[in-house]
């Protein structure tokens, strides 16, 4: 897996993220993004979809399926301040 790859998959699902999902926004960070990751990392990404527990559950369950990893999955709208700020500079949005 690699950040291309990631990038790939996102830019190329975009529409059926927002059909099926209701993702507005979504963006790679963490050390993928800084291409700093291990074989044990996990995939961090932001995304701006509305608030629906199940909604944001069956999306991690989709994307983990389909990268065959752990997906950390950050809601825009509930993410502290400090964090959104560590971010800003490394989020790749598709």
């Amino acid at each position: 897996m690699t950040k291309n790859s990631i990038l790939l998959f996102l830019k190329e699902n975009k529409q059926l993220l927002l059909e099926k999902f209701q993702v507005k926004t979504i963006g790679l960070f963490g050390s993928y993004a800084t291409g700093k990751q291990h074989t044990d990392s996990d995939i961090d990404l932001i995304v701006d979809m509305p608030s629906s527990f199940d909604r944001y559950y069956d999306l991690k369950e989709f994307l983990e399926k389909a990268f065959r990893k752990k997906v950390d999955l950050g809601l825009e709208r509930s993410m502290r301040s400090f964090i959104k700020s560590r971010i800003k500079n490394e989020v790749i949005y598709v």
